[in-house]
């Protein structure tokens, strides 16, 4: 077996008890696994390569080889970074979208839907966290996206949730999450705006939450201008403990690689407007996002803070 099959047998054999929990994962992080500049997902039967470094596509008949021979190969897609725009190419299959499973819970993604397909795969551990913590509890999901978090809380017996995205693409994407899990939504539960203006009108009328989840795009357009972590996270979070009731938790998490641990814990300590805090725990990509964070397109840094 050559060299290039070998590495990427033992990076998809090291994801193997992930196997037992998911079958959605990435199987293949870059330099994480010594193979700088490739990227490979799965999705049940579907597969995901994206192409950081160009030389990848000279050895692309090789890789989808070594994965056709090992793996159930249904749909294979090739995503390449050029600047701003994502070149794709179908190699195999027809159907982009598929339903994918984790701790039981079941995700709808697309993986003709550029680079983000409907679930990100680095949160998974930190999804079931939340959702473990939120039963009984009141739950505002900050930038939603297809409202994962949500559901999750929701599966974990949350008595409610509210999922805000400013994307209505993005939460009608969330509501068949729901309904495929067949939960109900309540009245309210998805709402089209952006979520630094529901977090000020939640201020206004004292409408306060137990647990408040703020994993916002690195950068977003939205009606009223433009969203950018470095400049707005710190005024999230001085809303969202505003908003929090006691004994409650905030989760704030950035992929936005020129924001460190200690930059979030010094916009938290910068906001905690008399706030007493039980316990700050740091969290990151889930494990098969291998040398997380020493490479920019692995990158995550979160807190996960309980108050008193």
């Amino acid at each position: 077996m050559n060299t290039l099959a070998n590495a990427l047998n033992t990076a998809i054999g090291r994801r193997d008890k992930l196997l037992k929990v998911t079958n959605a994962l990435r199987l293949v992080n870059g330099t994480g696994d010594g193979l700088d500049g490739l990227l490979i997902d799965r999705y049940h039967k579907h597969f995901q390569i994206q192409v950081l470094k160009g030389h990848w596509h000279q050895q692309m008949d090789e890789i989808c080889k070594s994965l056709a021979s090992s793996l159930p190969v249904e749909y294979l897609i090739v995503k390449t970074r050029q600047g701003l725009e994502i070149r794709q190419e179908i190699l195999a299959g027809t159907d982009p979208e598929t339903i994918v499973s984790e701790y039981g819970i079941k995700f709808k993604v697309n993986l003709n839907d550029g680079l983000n397909c409907g679930l990100f795969l680095d949160m998974r551990h930190n999804r079931r966290m939340v959702g473990e913590f939120a039963k009984a509890r009141k739950v505002l999901n900050c930038f939603s996206y297809t409202c994962a978090f949500g559901v999750h809380a929701r599966a974990q017996g949350a008595c409610e949730v509210i999922n805000t995205d400013i994307s209505r693409k993005v939460l009608e994407r969330g509501k068949i999450n729901y309904q495929l899990n067949d939960m109900t939504p309540s009245p309210g539960e998805f709402v089209k705006v952006d979520s630094v203006s529901y977090l000020q009108r939640a201020l206004k009328k004292n409408n306060k939450f137990d647990v408040i989840i703020l994993d916002p795009p690195s950068f977003a357009r939205y009606d009223e201008g433009v969203f950018q972590v470095k400049r707005d996270m710190p005024e999230l979070i001085d809303l969202s403990v505003r908003v929090l009731n006691g004994g409650g938790a905030l989760w704030v998490s950035t992929n936005y690689s020129e924001t460190s641990y200690t930059d979030l814990e010094k916009m938290l300590a910068d906001h905690l407007n008399g706030r007493r805090v039980a316990q700050i725990q740091r969290v990151r990509q889930d494990e098969d996002f291998t040398l997380s964070n020493s490479f920019k397109e692995s990158y995550l840094v979160g807190l996960w803070v309980k108050f008193l």
